[in-house]
């Protein structure tokens, strides 16, 4: 995204490993972070848990952390409402090659769980907010993705409310 710090494991403009524990930049230094679909990958306790401490320590206050990543709840509710017909249509709307291989629709719920591999952790509300709970960040919200969009017009529009769990959380202290 151009101006803003881009990071990734590799390739990106500051390279950095979000599972090791460390991020390298100093206290109270942000004032804005976003992740978009990032929690996902990473292990709740040994992973998640330490890198949102250390996004609570880089946060300065009132510093606002967008994060978001597939909905568990919606997931779910997709699957019982009918058999995740409409997540694997909507997924396909936004992506016109992706495919199941022929697979029933019912893998596309394993999909979005697995993700062939990368999903450690998929999330609801309450979840996510116990874990920003547990690295300090006190005021927790869910919003839409035209939320995102309205504090930060120069992030693309993924139009994935149908399956995503948008929050912010801040550091108020």
């Amino acid at each position: 995204m151009p101006g803003w710090l881009n990071c990734d494991v590799s390739g990106s403009e500051f390279d950095v490993d979000l599972a090791a524990g460390r991020l390298p930049f100093a206290d109270r230094s942000a004032e804005t972070v976003v992740m978009q679909h990032v929690v996902e990958h990473l292990e709740l306790h040994g992973q998640l848990i330490p890198l949102l401490r250390e996004l609570h320590r880089v946060c300065a206050p009132d510093a606002m952390l967008w994060l978001s990543c597939p909905d568990l709840a919606k997931v779910c509710a997709g699957y019982t409402a009918d058999r995740g017909q409409a997540l694997k249509e909507d997924r396909c709307s936004r992506y016109p090659d992706y495919s199941l291989g022929g697979a029933p629709v019912q893998q596309f719920v394993n999909d979005l769980f697995q993700a062939r591999g990368r999903h450690r952790n998929l999330f609801d509300f309450e979840l996510l907010t116990w874990a920003l709970g547990r690295a300090g960040f006190d005021l927790v919200e869910q919003v839409k993705e035209a939320e995102l969009l309205a504090a930060h017009p120069e992030f693309p529009p993924r139009h994935d409310d149908d399956q995503s769990l948008y929050v912010v959380a801040r550091r108020s202290r």
